[in-house]
């Protein structure tokens, strides 16, 4: 990237899962309700629109007014309703557009789920191995890591394009497992270090943020001397405050949660 190229990324892509759900409060709903339509409890719609003032927050005390944000959601009903709390904070010159992306869904469990089967398919996962277990009929860690490479890939080249001003941050509404397996792929974890992670909670926001231009000059200039060159998402951190809401296993390794020390902003 050129100086020119790098000022023209978006600043943060900002990842939330959704509010609290009717599956989140009594997983029997989903014996009946298709997973794709399971909305948010009356908790969950106050969590959406509280989180949507934290992000304003946010983005007026480092930017001003002076920002757009730009949302991409899961199809799900869950995430559809979160971004539409989230949205009623922001006024209309702040909101740059919406665009639902199907690669942001939930790891799919299967069709109905029947509550009995569903637990015993978890404690085989464990037994099996929580990252490469597929359900019955639905997906494994690692096929819902394929299809959100996919998406970074497409991200990463409307980045690239200039899609997406300097000014515009993204924020993208998705599920735990989803946003996990999204800085698993950007930041290049392993699966060791991705299993130590465990999902943050409803509606709060992770926040990846573009590291600081006296950076980027100082991190090319010493590439260049190695002739080598920064990629899209070597330009980008956790912010610290966002690592601290990403759940560590209390059994990690120093090695496995290596990831707090490369991926967040310090």
């Amino acid at each position: 990237m050129t100086l020119e190229d790098f000022r023209a990324l978006p600043d943060k892509i900002i990842l939330v899962r959704h509010a609290e759900s009717q599956g989140n409060v009594d997983a029997r709903i989903y014996s009946t309700t298709p997973d794709y339509e399971v909305p948010l409890s009356a908790r969950g719609w106050e969590q959406a629109v509280a989180c949507g003032d934290d992000i304003r927050g946010l983005m007026e005390a480092e930017h001003g007014a002076g920002y757009k944000l730009f949302f991409m959601t899961s199809p799900y009903c869950r995430t559809r309703q979160t971004f539409v709390g989230v949205r009623q904070a922001f006024p209309d010159e702040n909101f740059a557009g919406v665009q639902e992306e199907v690669q942001l869904r939930e790891q799919d469990f299967g069709n109905f789920q029947n509550p009995d089967k569903i637990k015993a398919d978890l404690a085989e996962r464990n037994r099996f191995g929580r990252f490469y277990y597929r359900f019955p009929g639905g997906e494994s860690g690692s096929d819902v890591y394929n299809r959100v490479s996919i998406f970074e890939d497409h991200l990463i080249r409307d980045m690239k394009a200039g899609r997406f001003s300097s000014s515009t941050s993204l924020c993208l509404v998705t599920h735990g497992l989803t946003m996990r397996v999204f800085l698993m792929r950007w930041f290049n974890w392993t699966v060791e270090s991705f299993l130590q992670v465990y999902n943050p909670p409803n509606a709060k926001a992770i926040v990846v943020e573009k590291m600081s231009e006296e950076e980027f000059i100082s991190k090319t200039s010493r590439l260049h001397e190695r002739r080598q060159t920064l990629q899209v998402k070597n330009a980008y951190r956790l912010r610290k405050d966002s690592m601290a809401r990403l759940k560590i296993s209390p059994t990690a390794t120093v090695e496995n949660v290596d990831i707090v020390a490369h991926t967040y902003m310090p």
